[in-house]
């Protein structure tokens, strides 16, 4: 959905719209859900107050339609962090890509 669809509507609401049946199931989160959650209360207004809300619904807002609807609610919810932690200049994204680079060949090597 865009704005061009139903003016005053950005493509992040979707409140109020009939997307079928909401599966009733809940399902437990994933372990990196969880951690992500616990990262952002600590950080966010919960916690350490480097950010507020006003600020996540800002950057997934921002993110654009294409990332948004391919993202999941926990990916959305870490990428909007994520964009708010490089704007206030706690890590660039260099150095969370070069940070990623070595998570990734040490569980590698743990899976070996």
């Amino acid at each position: 959905m865009s704005t061009a669809d139903e003016p005053g509507r950005g493509y992040h609401d979707i409140g109020g719209l009939d997307y079928g049946a909401i599966d009733s199931n809940a399902t437990d989160m994933k372990p990196w859900e969880r951690l992500s959650t616990a990262i952002s209360n600590a950080l966010g207004g919960a916690g350490r107050k480097y950010y507020v809300t006003d600020e996540t619904r800002r950057t997934r807002e921002q993110m654009g339609e294409p990332l948004y609807s391919e993202l999941d609610y926990y990916e959305r919810a870490t990428q909007s962090m994520k964009m708010i932690l490089i704007e206030k200049e706690f890590f660039t994204e260099e150095e969370l890509d070069a940070r990623m680079k070595i998570i990734e060949k040490r569980m590698a090597e743990a899976r070996g």
